[in-house]
């Protein structure tokens, strides 16, 4: 009986030892399944948070771009921060590059303006009609881009007629040398891509006749190709124009958004 109780116990304690053994290996063990969540956890507690207020213009959404823009472009028109003046090379408060137009050294005051997407970018832009002494004289259009409002500058025959696609009328040169275009905006600058025009040149120089030569999209065609040219482009609906005035400022860039 005492032989049969000894060895109950003996087996009993070899059992706690083995039970130990294991237990040590396991806390030393770096590879164990309990570690191994360990560190997982620990990998993904401070997650990556994209913040909205983050996302530049050019990330997001066209329609999103199109209400920072309107709202760019009313604080500018109420004369509340400035834009970046192509021609001048430095950011202008709208009162200030009206009372002192540093490009031609005159006095001038918006007559009325516009809204309409001029390069088909899905983003409108703001088109001022300024005169001098009464007289139409300038334009204005103000683009949005890359979170800013940036000002090009011109001459009122260098875009008139304008379309609610943009298009309008181009003169250079007097008669000899007019037609079609529709803006390009830079960042430095911007350039009219020229749709179609006509140009004349002298036969000889001792000449006083001269040749016409017809053009679209940059290829010769014929009279008549360009006079049915010109007459589709004619019958585009003309862009809406308001009176410059704060009601009208709130109003129309609100709608356009």
């Amino acid at each position: 009986m005492k032989s049969q109780i000894k060895c109950v116990l003996l087996m009993f304690l070899l059992s706690i030892s083995i039970t130990a053994c294991s237990t040590n290996k396991s806390s030393l063990n770096p590879n164990n399944d309990s570690s191994s969540s360990s560190n997982k956890i620990s990998d993904t507690s401070v997650p990556t948070i994209t913040s909205s207020a983050h996302i530049t213009p050019s990330e997001s959404k066209p329609e999103n771009n199109k209400s920072l823009a309107m709202e760019a472009y009313k604080i500018v028109l109420q004369n509340k921060i400035e834009f970046y003046s192509i021609e001048t090379k430095k950011k202008v408060y709208l009162n200030d590059f009206l009372t002192n137009n540093e490009i031609y050294g005159t006095t001038s005051k918006i007559n009325h303006f516009a809204v309409l997407d001029m390069d088909g970018d899905k983003i409108p832009e703001v088109v001022l009609g300024l005169t001098v002494d009464e007289n139409p004289n300038f334009v204005e259009v103000l683009h949005y881009m890359n979170g800013e409002v940036y000002g090009y500058f011109f001459g009122n025959d260098q875009l008139s007629g304008l379309k609610t696609d943009g298009t309008f009328r181009w003169l250079s040169g007097g008669l000899t040398y007019n037609g079609y275009g529709k803006l390009r905006f830079q960042t430095n600058s911007c350039e009219t891509d020229k749709l179609a025009y006509h140009e004349s040149s002298a036969t000889d120089e001792s000449s006083t006749t001269f040749a016409i030569a017809y053009y679209i999209n940059n290829k010769l065609v014929t009279k008549d190709s360009y006079k049915a040219f010109v007459k589709e482009e004619d019958a585009k609906r003309d862009v809406t124009w308001y009176e410059f005035s704060q009601e009208n400022i709130s109003t129309v860039t609100s709608k356009t958004r």
